[in-house]
């Protein structure tokens, strides 16, 4: 497979690079850091709303406007009416990458939906998600920036594997000890202050101990819906009945070890790569892949990528997923040059070919065929062009 693979090292090697070294030496204004004055204009409007009334009463109006937004009684607001709410309080002229910071923020069990008490406790801040103080936000990408340089791309997901070995009573909390050496062996260093802001945020019964999927859940962050949007399609690529499940057979046969970063930037070997890529999945040793354990797994890996782009290529190459434009297209598909009876050549890309071998040349024209080429007289790859 290396005539597919050459042009697309060099194009994800040069955007790799688009992310400088020294990225964190001048911390960028991101959209959290934008949510925390959008936070601010929303809790002053509620004030104003009550003039200037005492919580019981603003957490009354917050109620009655929940309860107006919340269209299908489901007791909680997804994006829409949150953001539908946010503009009859007319603050939804703010970019919607805010507003969806915000929304995150409030969303503190990652489901997709803020409840009431969620709402509550975002306005009034009274449990303090991590994303709402600016020094824990630095204390995450600070941890996330260290494991993605050591651990590469499956970092988060081997400490999570660390954390779980260490938690023998299985309540899901480990010490702040195990903690550090979990970090530690994932070759991050914290300071002393970051470790109290973890404790702050995910020691939630007060008795010492992390809660440690809440703290992996705010490491890893949540995927934008392009990213998203894409890790859908690849599944789409696998799931050839339709039924949300792949086998491990199927998904270990198929999956391109060439065009993970880490192999491409030289941090892993392909064997190495495929055996870290086999571990982290099939949880529950069923043989079996579902579509929200193909997502989760991708959050841990959108945590180490900072580049949407970057992230788009690597997964239309990894699961040949045709598309994509300019320095972002596609590169990993089987091109070939087809000569048609006329005499004309045209080099066309074949448009699905996971598991496709290279040499069956019966099934490469059944596949053109299913494209539309026609009037085909001979097939060439490209190694041999």
């Amino acid at each position: 497979r290396d005539c597919r693979t050459s042009a697309s090292i060099t194009k994800m090697a040069t955007l790799y690079e688009m992310e400088p070294d020294d990225r964190h030496r001048f911390p960028k204004v991101t959209d959290d850091d934008k949510a925390d004055h959008l936070q601010k204009l929303l809790r002053n409007r509620f004030e104003v709303l009550t003039g200037y009334a005492d919580m019981k009463k603003q957490t009354a109006e917050i109620e009655k406007r929940f309860k107006y937004y919340d269209i299908n009684n489901s007791g909680t607001l997804d994006f829409a009416e949150f953001d539908a709410a946010l503009t009859e309080m007319n603050l939804g002229d703010a970019p919607k990458s805010e507003i969806r910071a915000l929304f995150d923020r409030y969303d503190a069990n990652g489901d997709e939906a803020v409840s009431y008490t969620e709402l509550i406790n975002g306005v009034f801040e009274v449990q303090p998600h991590p994303l709402a103080q600016k020094e824990s936000r630095r204390m995450l990408e600070n941890i996330r920036a260290q494991i993605a340089k050591r651990g590469g791309l499956n970092g988060i997901r081997s400490l999570g594997r660390s954390f779980r070995i260490m938690d023998d009573s299985g309540n899901g909390k480990i010490e702040p000890e195990e903690l550090l050496y979990g970090l530690r062996d994932q070759g991050v260093e914290v300071e002393r202050n970051e470790v109290e802001q973890i404790m702050l945020h995910f020691d939630k019964d007060g008795d010492g101990n992390v809660v440690f999927d809440e703290f992996l859940r705010a490491l890893r962050g949540k995927m934008n819906q392009r990213r998203k949007n894409l890790v859908k399609l690849a599944f789409g690529q696998l799931d050839k009945t339709g039924d949300g499940v792949v086998t491990m057979e199927d998904l270990m046969g198929i999956y391109d070890v060439s065009e993970n970063p880490d192999v491409i930037n030289g941090i892993l070997t392909p064997d190495q790569a495929f055996q870290e890529f086999a571990k982290v999945w099939d949880r529950d040793r069923s043989g079996s892949v579902h579509l929200d354990e193909f997502i989760e797994y991708y959050q841990d890996v959108s945590a180490s990528i900072d580049n949407d782009d970057y992230f788009e290529l690597m997964i239309r190459n990894a699961w040949h997923i045709s598309g994509g434009e300019g320095q972002f297209e596609n590169t990993a598909n089987l091109r070939v040059l087809v000569i048609h009876d006329d005499g004309s050549q045209e080099v066309v890309e074949i448009q699905d070919d996971l598991g496709l071998d290279v040499n069956d040349f019966p099934a490469i024209r059944k596949k053109l065929f299913m494209q539309g080429v026609k009037n085909i007289k001979k097939v060439e790859v490209a190694s041999a062009m």
